[in-house]
């Protein structure tokens, strides 16, 4: 078994690794929307209001990783604050006074108000009173952006540096119907998992099918790319042809929670236990010729 350590890393309000408890395998693991400390920053809607759309539980319930050998990289603040899962191009110019001094792109996440900072906490209600100056959210970007994203890349290039390979799982969940800022329909019923590799191009198949196929026999409905085929930590960071794997898992929250007062449900124990089953097979998967 190739030699790999993770020292645990923390960064006040930003961030954690958890690093391996068993011997290492090339696997990397992140929550990057569960985070539920509030930064102390302006806003005009209730702490309540800023958590809503936090993954809350799935750093817990995708809490196996390290028991496999798999590093795993969580976010502590709220992905409405600052949206790790988007680019830097992903600004919502809506939300700058004045110019922005770096380069954008046409997001369908920002003209939703869900780019890198979200314009909305939730459904119409605004998050802000005024727009942020250039300052403002460079530091914020600085503060928040940067340092997950190099250490998910410090993680996934260490990994594939020691094994020739890296797979990595994406940790996410959503609410149980569609609404105004999903990409599905409003209104619409949502499967109970959705496994997303950005349309087939950022996973070797087989991974995929594993992942899919193995859920599917734990008795869950699963859709693949439909709503969510993953982001910016899924196609960033991936290249399969380099053996550079990425998938993002989508939790559907009923299955564990009450979306309305975020407390677990009598499921939460199953869901996570069904979870450590499928990071036993990832596991067997990726130590196969390593």
């Amino acid at each position: 078994m190739t030699e790999l350590t993770f020292a645990p890393v923390e960064i006040d309000g930003v961030l954690k690794i958890i690093p391996p408890t068993a011997p290492a395998v090339p696997l990397v693991f992140d929550s990057p929307h569960s985070g539920l400390t509030l930064p102390d920053f302006e806003r005009t809607v209730s702490d309540e209001l800023v958590r809503v759309a936090s993954d809350t539980y799935v750093d817990d319930l995708f809490g196996f990783a390290p028991s496999i050998g798999a590093p795993l990289l969580i976010a502590h603040f709220p992905r409405s604050f600052l949206d790790l899962n988007r680019s830097l191009k992903d600004v919502d110019l809506q939300m700058v006074e004045g110019e922005w001094p770096h380069p954008t792109r046409d997001s369908a996440s920002a003209r939703r108000g869900m780019g890198l900072t979200w314009r909305y906490a939730w459904g119409d209600t605004p998050m802000y009173g005024r727009k942020f100056t250039v300052k403002e959210l460079e530091e914020r970007i600085d503060t928040y952006w940067r340092p997950y994203h190099r250490e998910m890349v410090r993680l996934l290039d260490e990994t594939h540096a020691a094994f020739g390979k890296v797979y990595h799982v994406n940790c996410h969940s959503m609410p149980a119907i569609g609404h105004v800022l999903s990409p599905d329909p409003a209104g619409t019923v949502r499967k109970d998992i959705v496994v997303g590799d950005y349309e087939g191009v950022s996973s070797e198949p087989d991974f995929v099918r594993l992942v899919v196929e193995t859920l599917q026999g734990l008795g869950y409905s699963v859709s693949l790319n439909v709503p969510f085929k993953g982001a910016e930590l899924v196609s960033a960071y991936s290249a399969p042809a380099r053996n550079r794997h990425s998938i993002q898992i989508e939790l559907n929250r009923r299955l564990y929670m009450n979306e309305e007062t975020r407390e677990k449900s009598e499921g939460y124990d199953e869901v996570k236990a069904n979870l450590a089953k499928l990071g036993a097979v990832m596991r067997d998967y990726v130590i196969r010729g390593t």
